[in-house]
């Protein structure tokens, strides 16, 4: 008893030591980590993807199922959102919702959203309009990222339609007869550009009201948050579910009232053009005809490649890289090597990919 009660102390002094030594371990954790595991792994949370761009792709598994990844713009801090079962149908059409917060793509039903907190919800194409043959082969999302437009197509006929959802109406309804027209980007929470094969430019509305933007034939439209930009001349193609083009176009613009309307450039293209976006220095992303190749306006055109050819290019929020998707490769390109980038400017990032979209936050909305 004596002996036990003599070595009181120094088990006193051993359970101070040992208290101080765990607040030591706890304190040198860094934010967002945890204390070592019992099996010596350290736990830590996941960093929140950058609010200036993000990356989204398909990669199989040696399994051969589908992986759904997100990332940032230079894609750093890659996460897993999602496995699809490997008897699933490979997808495509990926696109992020305009919030960022989430990825679609389409689905054998119709529409699936993955959210970056590995959430998903599925929005249907009604049995009747997949019966009739109809399938989705876009989609676009409203700036909060709750409402949906899509474009579905016919391949015996050729005829696309336009149709809403939204995550609380989540199944597809037809926005009235528009012809055959194909969805663009959101102007606002509201309306959707709509073009169609006959050279009709709106602004549409879910229960069908469109508003014309512009009196002549035109085409190609994309908004930049501030101004809709759009090419002007003769329409071609789209029937067979192609991109609506347009022949020896020019560059118009309007505002989203569908005022000030004047024209920006000529090109200097003849053949049929499809409009993609901006350049930072000024030029305009353009597709010719089928060419799969994404080019620059200018003097000529100028090819958008290093090792390999890109079939489209998204510029950075800072507007000083941008990345470019070629069809199973991320590049990266280095803008302040050039206006046209030399072969140093272009490195790859990521190769072995199945399909992907790249999300940067546009201009305010008007």
């Amino acid at each position: 008893m004596r002996h036990a009660r003599a070595l009181l102390p120094y088990l006193a002094a051993g359970v101070v030591i040992a208290g101080a030594s765990i607040a030591l371990v706890l304190g040198s954790v860094a934010p967002g980590e945890t204390a070592a595991s019992p099996g010596g792994a350290t736990v830590r949370k996941t960093p929140e993807l950058s609010a200036t761009g993000r990356l989204a792709y398909w990669r199989q598994n040696p399994a051969g199922a589908f992986v759904l990844w997100a990332a940032n713009f230079d894609g750093s801090s890659p996460r897993p959102l999602i496995t699809l079962a490997p008897s699933a149908s490979r997808p495509f059409g990926t696109r992020w919702t305009a919030d960022g917060r989430g990825v679609g793509f389409v689905s054998d039903l119709g529409i699936s959203v993955i959210g970056l907190d590995g959430s998903r919800f599925d929005i249907a194409v009604p049995a009747a309009v997949r019966n009739a043959g109809f399938r989705v082969v876009d989609h676009r999302w409203s700036p909060s990222g709750a409402k949906v437009a899509a474009t579905v197509y016919r391949s015996t006929d050729g005829k696309s339609e336009v149709y809403f959802a939204s995550r609380e109406r989540r199944e597809l309804a037809r926005a009235g007869d528009l012809g055959s027209a194909s969805v663009g980007d959101w102007i606002n929470e509201d309306e959707v550009l709509v073009e169609s094969t006959t050279g009709g430019l709106n602004a549409v509305r879910e229960n069908g009201a469109a508003r014309r933007l512009f009196d002549q034939s035109a085409a190609s439209p994309f908004f930049d948050g501030r101004r809709i930009y759009f090419l002007v001349g003769a329409i071609t193609g789209g029937a067979d579910g192609g991109p609506i083009l347009v022949n020896s176009p020019a560059v118009w613009s309007v505002a989203v009232d569908g005022k000030d309307a004047r024209r920006e450039d000529r090109l200097g293209l003849g053949g049929n053009v499809r409009l993609d976006g901006r350049w930072p220095d000024g030029r305009y992303l353009v597709h010719v005809g089928s060419d799969a190749t994404q080019y620059l306006s200018g003097n000529g055109l100028v090819s958008l490649q290093g090792s390999t050819v890109l079939r489209r290019v998204v510029v950075s929020a800072d507007r000083k890289a941008a990345v470019g998707f070629s069809g199973v490769r991320l590049i990266r390109i280095d803008l302040s090597k050039g206006p046209i980038p030399a072969e140093n400017a272009f490195v790859v990032l990521l190769d072995g990919i199945v399909g992907a979209d790249a999300w940067v936050p546009r201009g305010p909305v008007l």
